[in-house]
């Protein structure tokens, strides 16, 4: 009787398991969602399509705080390099500016998360595959003039190069 008890209990608890709020590939938030921590709660958001081209900015200057590269840090960082570096339509700019479908909170992802929209890049859509034509993270190199780039082909490659190079971007949010 006590098996047949416990049986029925964790038939129950098996039916009552919830489905995950967010998964990956959803529209959600004024775009389209590459990540999802491990709470299945928070997350991270692209914009459907590329904010343009641009430079990274201010090439000749360190950028004091832009040097986060995990998950979480780009926000930071773009709020650093907005605030250290006054030139108009760089790539930190062209996201901090962005007002999509009402959302006003976006960045240019770290060198982390901009990995991890590589890797989700079939879901999300909208790139351009090409080993010329990469993406800006918001990561800062440890040297004044170079920053962290990934090219959206077919394999990886995370590379530091010059921040006067016009490349990619595309704006994320976090939820």
């Amino acid at each position: 009787m006590r098996l047949a008890l416990v049986f029925c209990a964790l038939i129950l608890c098996m039916s009552c398991a919830k489905e995950p709020k967010f998964r990956i590939g959803q529209e959600y938030g004024g775009g389209i969602i590459f990540y999802v921590d491990a709470s299945g709660e928070h997350g991270l958001i692209a914009a459907k399509v590329d904010q343009g081209k641009a430079e990274w900015g201010c090439p000749t200057s360190k950028i004091p705080g832009a040097d986060g590269i995990e998950i979480g840090t780009g926000l930071q960082n773009t709020l650093d390099i907005i605030s250290a570096c006054q030139e108009e339509n760089i790539a930190a700019r062209l996201c901090f500016d962005l007002v999509l479908d009402g959302y006003d909170d976006w960045f240019l992802p770290s060198k982390d998360e901009l990995n991890q929209l590589f890797l989700q890049k079939d879901r999300v859509g909208g790139f351009e595959i090409d080993v010329t034509a990469p993406y800006w993270s918001s990561t800062e190199y440890e040297i004044h003039n170079a920053a962290w780039r990934q090219t959206f082909a077919d394999y990886f490659e995370q590379t530091i190069y010059d921040k006067y190079n016009i490349y990619n971007v595309r704006a994320i949010r976090s939820f």
